[in-house]
């Protein structure tokens, strides 16, 4: 597993993708930025939808929830996540490669007070495994990391347990298995997601 040298995307504007970010760059990785242009000879290896921003993630009851809440939630995460992979199509230059789309476990179970944003992560999810089955014969391997609602929720008490159980792993840091996610070692799979999260969801 390694993503050394490899030109990696990173999309998004908030803690989360500045942090994933810097974990790939400190195993090697060369971060593009997405105004980047490559050609064949030196084009992008990965690209990261990492846009959930706690800043953005606020807590609002169902029956409360306005139409610009709701657009800013999932209209706008959709839009943004399918012009990443587009656009990462494009910079791959014909020679495959990975994209990796993140999004919290909440979308495994749901969130009180986070329907909005819930809604918005199941929606990657399942636009990972349409995207896999459209573009894994041309050699782009998408999957997707799920990870604790604690790193991207301003108040993740307001959305309820992902568990009833304690998590196994106290403060999981999703920055390896990212970085496997973006390797050549990872083109085999295709629509997998994986969970890191401490265990609180299994």
């Amino acid at each position: 597993m390694s993503v050394e040298n490899r030109r990696i995307r990173v999309v998004g504007e908030g803690e989360l993708s500045r942090s994933l970010a810097t974990s790939l760059r400190g195993l090697g990785a060369v971060i593009a930025e997405p105004a980047d242009a490559f050609d064949a000879g030196d084009a992008l290896d990965a690209a990261v939808f990492a846009p959930w921003d706690r800043n953005l993630m606020t807590p609002r009851p169902l029956i409360e929830l306005t139409d610009a809440e709701f657009d800013i939630a999932w209209q706008r995460t959709m839009d943004a996540a399918i012009a990443t992979c587009i656009s990462a199509r494009e910079a791959f230059a014909g020679r495959g490669g990975n994209i990796v789309l993140t999004f919290p476990t909440t979308a495994f179970v749901g969130g009180a007070n986070y329907a909005h944003w819930a809604a918005a992560a199941e929606g990657v999810h399942i636009l990972t495994k349409s995207v896999a089955r459209q573009w894994g014969p041309d050699g782009i391997a998408v999957n997707a990391l799920a990870i604790d609602p604690n790193l991207v929720l301003s108040d993740p008490q307001a959305a309820g347990p992902v568990s009833i159980a304690q998590p196994a792993v106290s403060e999981p840091d999703p920055a390896e298995a990212l970085a496997f996610l973006c390797s050549p070692e990872a083109r085999k799979l295709a629509g997998q997601t994986l969970t890191v999260d401490g265990g609180l969801w299994m």
